[in-house]
């Protein structure tokens, strides 16, 4: 058994951990102690993760106590009111509930209003007199929560409160009770907001939701509207941030982006892939006992598939460490999931990369780091993997 504790730190900003890397390389599966207690099995091949993502062997109950979450939720808070913790028939049926609002052909019917918002982020960031500025407090997050503001019909002047209670939320740095009120922040301001849409015709996306599914309770909108609003921002936003920083380091590429669509496709997805910022947003339970990986992992135990190596499985993507936007099968990872619990907003989430790495390569070509990319801040505490600050000049 290895004697390092789960979540593993990254040693190297742009790699992933150290223990990822060794137990890859050794093709082993290994049970790990949790920082927040418990133990846990570390997949990172790729066939034993996509496995271990979609085969009813493994639950995401994390009302189970030995469900390894990475962070210290307190227990009168875990639930399975949500899709992250349901497993087949209900998640079933609640994803077919909320599905038909991320259809590919609604997201390509809501593009022409996100080219917009991303049109009005990327004028005003780059309207600065002194010509530098932070793409993640300045243009990344402000843009991605106007997206899923507008999409949820979240008053713009709630955005920062509720982003800042979300990011408390899910940050292993704050305290408990610190975490605590920033939970019960979002419970009480979503519990007004969806009760608003039971009553009040609109054509928002709650709203439409519950016309579609008479019988669903002010409870089930509520984890499902927090869920839209976490899982619709704060990912892509660090893609964003991230992702600039790696494309900065492959000007070739940057530059040909707005006038290559395929080649924008492909770095995106490429970008995806190297770096896999939900690794932690994985957990599982064993729902029966299954060998994975040569060890039988018995019901109960903690399961946690590492979609970050999966990613740098160099037995599928070979020079897994190197960006590269031409390789073959850009899109064959993992980063969003796999199988019935792949995110529903990936397709929202590619269109939004496209447009900003598009736009900001055809808009400010000059655009760089004002530091050398060593001294970027990290931020790896929480669900979400992210640069603090990303400072660029153009």
């Amino acid at each position: 058994m290895s004697q390092d504790t789960f979540p593993f730190a990254r040693r190297c900003p742009y790699d992933i951990p150290d223990e990822y890397r060794r137990l890859q390389q050794a093709g082993a599966v290994e049970q790990v102690d949790v920082a927040h207690g418990g133990k846990a099995w570390i997949l990172t091949s790729f066939e034993d993760v996509r496995f271990a993502l979609h085969d009813t062997s493994m639950s995401m109950d994390r009302t189970h106590p030995n469900y390894p979450s990475p962070l210290p939720i307190p227990p009168a808070f875990r639930t399975n009111a949500s899709l992250l913790g349901m497993d087949p028939p209900e998640h079933t049926n609640y994803r077919g509930m909320v599905k038909a609002e991320f259809t590919l052909r609604r997201v390509r019917a809501m593009t022409p209003r996100i080219e917009e918002l991303v049109d009005e982020h990327i004028d005003r960031f780059l309207d600065r007199a002194d010509r530098t500025g932070d793409v993640m407090e300045d243009l990344a997050l402000p843009l991605t929560l106007a997206v899923i503001g507008e999409l949820l019909a979240i008053p713009p002047e709630d955005l920062p409160t509720l982003h800042h209670n979300t990011r408390r939320m899910f940050d292993r740095a704050v305290t408990q009770d610190e975490r605590v009120a920033a939970i019960t922040f979002l419970e009480e301001y979503f519990k007004d907001f969806v009760a608003s849409k039971f009553v009040a015709e609109s054509d928002d996306m709650i709203s439409r939701i519950i016309a579609r599914n008479p019988g669903r309770t002010v409870t089930e909108m509520i984890h499902l509207t927090r869920l839209l609003l976490n899982g619709g921002h704060d990912s892509t936003a660090s893609m964003i941030g991230l992702g600039l920083v790696v494309l900065l380091g492959d000007r070739d590429t940057f530059l040909a982006l707005p006038t290559d669509p395929r080649l924008l496709d492909s770095a995106v997805e490429e970008l995806l892939r190297l770096l896999s910022v939900t690794d932690l947003a994985t957990p599982r339970v064993a729902a029966e006992d299954v060998t994975i990986g040569g060890e039988r992992i018995r019901r109960g135990d903690g399961v946690y598939p590492s979609t970050a190596a999966a990613n740098r499985d160099p037995a599928v993507f070979p020079d897994p460490d190197r960006f590269d936007p031409r390789r073959q099968d850009t899109d064959r990872h993992v980063a969003f999931g796999f199988g019935r619990h792949l995110c529903l907003g990936a397709d929202l989430a590619r269109v939004e990369l496209r447009l900003v790495f598009g736009k900001l390569a055809e808009r400010a070509p000059a655009l760089a780091l004002t530091v050398p990319e060593g001294e970027i801040p990290y931020m790896d505490g929480g669900f979400v993997y992210r640069a603090a600050k990303v400072p660029v000049r153009w």
